[in-house]
């Protein structure tokens, strides 16, 4: 085999390497997504105090910033209840170690103490921090009627 054609296949088999590893990573983002939306159907504190990093900042659609204490202490007492949280329209974009995943969701329920039921786009970031993936913040906003 000569060295050009040698270079050729070694390139084409990074590049399929390095594509099939950026597809595992989107996969791997969005399967924590539905995990994590499962997680909050189920009132699963456990699961979400292991995904979700201790600088988390969420906004909710109804304008509330809570940070991963509050967050978690509002599902502890009640005052943040989902009972529907169904997730679609994924997009998983990769920077390195930061993943950014915009969607839309369908929810029913209360985040502390305000009503979001209803359709709304999301923009979650997850960054990767000693080998696992962590949400760093969460924005959510209605999405508009037609």
């Amino acid at each position: 085999m000569n060295r050009s054609l040698a270079v050729a296949v070694l390139l084409f088999a990074t590049t399929l390497c390095i594509s099939a590893s950026a597809q595992s990573v989107e996969d791997q983002i969005k399967k924590m997504e539905t995990e994590r939306a499962a997680a909050i159907v189920k009132g699963d504190i456990d699961a979400l105090t292991k995904v979700t990093a201790d600088d988390y900042t969420l906004i909710t659609a109804a304008g509330q910033v809570s940070d991963k204490a509050e967050m978690i202490s509002n599902f502890k007492s009640g005052k943040s209840k989902i009972t529907v949280d169904e997730i679609s329209d994924m997009k998983v974009r990769v920077y390195g170690d930061a993943a950014v995943v915009t969607g839309k969701v369908n929810v029913k329920g209360m985040l502390g103490g305000k009503d979001v039921t209803g359709t709304q786009l999301f923009t979650r970031v997850y960054v990767k921090k000693d080998g696992h993936w962590t949400s760093v913040a969460l924005q959510q906003t209605r999405a508009a009627t037609p």
